[in-house]
């Protein structure tokens, strides 16, 4: 029977771990966690359950929808999200829409602005490609600040790789406010959210959990493990590639989010369809708010609500920034045939949960 060893048990690490088992393979999941879901996995505040960032499942890909709801049963969202802009002292949907361009006190520079756009863009960096999108009003009222914030830089030219996939939808939007309905926004019905997905597919391995990965001996597939070495057939890791070769290249970089979560003596606080509200002013510190129960549909009188500051004190989103792919890329490269780097940290791709089920059943299936 041929081994596998993976390295992680976020959805990077159990989808392949299920896809593998099923084909008749020995699969060993180490995990430096006591839990297993990564940041996925749902867990309870007092009475209410929560995770580390929102993960509603968002996606195009009837393939992903399909696999993940044989497991979890999924709900239709229909999702709003706010952003408060200071200068005009109210709430406006985002991303920004058209009708809302009459109540900006810049209203007839934006729409200046909107008139002169070039029919197509070629943008080089994120700032380029938003400010021939929207206009540099716009921007600067619901982009440039927020984005800065969000990935920790001095300039939002800096971002010059993968910027088109932060783009909501359309840069300006017309018609519905709800976002992505053309694609499938879901969250688990059930409470523990998708909890019973890591279960039922860490279910037939072996799990080693509050394990730390000491050594990785690639070339013979071999993992250090205290004073044990395991051997596999293959290994498939879901953790940055630098650390498989002890940074051989120099070190990743990534930005991370402190998660400040507290409950309101109050049933709910955003109004009905509203799940976000972003904070995209200069002098915020938060990016983003949230309020759980919009997800989870937890009853309860009193609410759950996160606030998100960036922070370097975690890694959990690979940079847009050409440099840092070039290095990731260098890392994967030189990997061993036999060895897999793959899910959000692996690849140093910005990628989701659908992504991440398309990527597993397609590399499991030429095994």
């Amino acid at each position: 029977m041929k081994k596998a060893l993976i390295i992680g048990s976020g959805f990077s690490g159990c989808v392949p771990a299920m896809l593998l088992n099923e084909k008749g393979w020995s699969v060993t999941v180490i995990e430096k966690a006591d839990f297993v879901g990564g940041g996925v996995r749902t867990f309870l505040y007092g009475e209410h359950p929560f995770t580390y960032g929102p993960r509603h499942f968002l996606s195009p890909y009837p393939e992903a929808y399909s696999f993940l709801n044989k497991y979890v049963p999924l709900r239709d969202l229909k999702k709003i999200n706010y952003t408060y802009i200071e200068s005009d002292q109210t709430f406006f949907t985002y991303p920004p829409h058209r009708d809302d361009i009459g109540k900006m006190a810049e209203a007839e520079q934006i729409q200046k602005e909107l008139d002169v756009l070039p029919e197509e863009s070629h943008a080089i960096n994120f700032e380029t490609f938003w400010t021939q999108r929207v206009g540099e009003t716009l921007y600067s009222k619901f982009i440039k600040h927020y984005n800065k914030r969000a990935w920790l830089l001095d300039s939002n030219t800096e971002m010059d790789f993968g910027f088109e996939a932060t783009v909501k939808r359309k840069p300006l939007e017309t018609g519905e406010r709800y976002e992505f309905k053309d694609w499938y926004n879901c969250y688990p019905i059930p409470h523990d959210g998708y909890n019973r997905f890591f279960d039922i597919a860490l279910d037939e391995c072996e799990v080693l959990l509050n394990t730390n990965v000491t050594g990785f001996d690639l070339e013979r597939t071999t993992l250090h493990i205290n004073d044990q070495k395991i051997k596999g057939d293959i290994i498939i890791s879901t953790i940055s590639p630098d650390i498989l070769m002890d940074c051989q290249y120099g070190e990743l970089k990534y930005v991370g989010r402190d998660f400040l979560k507290f409950v309101l003596p109050i049933e709910h606080v955003f109004p009905k369809d509203v799940y976000f509200i972003y904070y995209p002013n200069e002098n915020d510190t938060q990016t983003r708010v949230v309020e759980y129960k919009k997800f989870t549909l937890h009853e309860s009188p009193h609410t759950l609500l996160s606030v998100e500051v960036p922070s370097l004190k975690n890694k959990l989103y690979p940079t847009m920034i050409q440099s840092e792919v070039d290095k990731a890329k260098q890392y994967i490269d030189a990997l061993p045939a036999d060895v897999y780097s793959v899910g959000r940290m692996g690849t140093y791709r910005y990628i989701d949960i659908d992504d991440i089920i398309m990527q597993s059943m397609e590399f499991v299936g030429t095994l």
